[in-house]
Formats: structure tokens, sequence, C-alpha cells
């Protein structure tokens, strides 16, 4: 259901910050909440970026941008945060236009993210 990654694009997922993560939480079911957390917000935080990019509202859109980054890289999920890194320098380069060309590559990499994160870490064994 999810595509391997390009040579060049970094894979969806990186277990091993998860793995990290449940070292420093003491354990996988803090993580797991953690994990639960980050895929019950992700259509917030879209929609927040979104709607900051359709607006226009560059501050809005900045923080949002920010907040997916920062969360989507603590559960792992590097592809989803260099997708927001690639929007977050596209503006500050002025190069984002009316916003709306960055969005469906953020949607689909945030579901497909999500997906992974289910198959991977949260259900590995029913994966098989």
């Amino acid at each position: 259901m999810f595509s391997l990654p390009s040579p060049e694009e970094p894979p969806l997922v990186d277990l091993a910050i998860l793995h990290d993560l449940e070292q420093q939480l003491d354990g996988r079911s803090a993580v797991l909440d953690f994990v639960g957390d980050f895929a019950s917000l992700w259509a917030a935080r879209y929609t927040r970026v979104a709607e900051a990019l359709r607006t226009g509202d560059d501050e809005a859109a900045l923080d949002a941008l920010l907040s997916l980054k920062a969360s989507a890289s603590m559960v792992g999920a590097i592809r989803l945060a260099g997708r927001a890194e690639e929007i977050e320098s596209a503006m500050k380069r002025g190069d984002v236009g009316d916003g709306k060309t960055f969005l469906p590559a953020l949607s689909t990499c945030g579901q497909l993210t999500l997906h992974a994160l289910e198959t991977l870490y949260v259900r590995p064994s029913e994966a098989d």
C-alpha cells in the first residue's frame, strides 16, 4: 500500500527513532500512545497548514509547519518532516505562490506515513 522510497528520498518512517524513544520513555507503551496522538492530530495539523497557505498567512503557516516538522521528527516520520521543511524553505525564499501546489504532496505523504506507522510499528505482526 505504501511506496518504497526512491534513492533520493528518506523512508516514510525511521524505526530507529521510535526504538530510541522507547529507551528514553522506558517502554513501548508510552511510544505507542505518542504515535497514536500523532496520528489522531494529523488531520488538524494538515488543515492548519493548508488553511494558512490558502489564505496567505505566512506567520501561521510557518508556525504550523514547524509544529508538523517537530512532531513528525519525534515519531520518526522523517519524509513527512522533510516535506514540511521543503515548504518552509520555499516560503522563506518567497517561492510558495498560492501554496496550493504543495498541499497534495503533503497530504499524500501524511497519509502514507500514518499507514507506515500503523503497519511497521503499531501492528507489525499484522503486516505479514
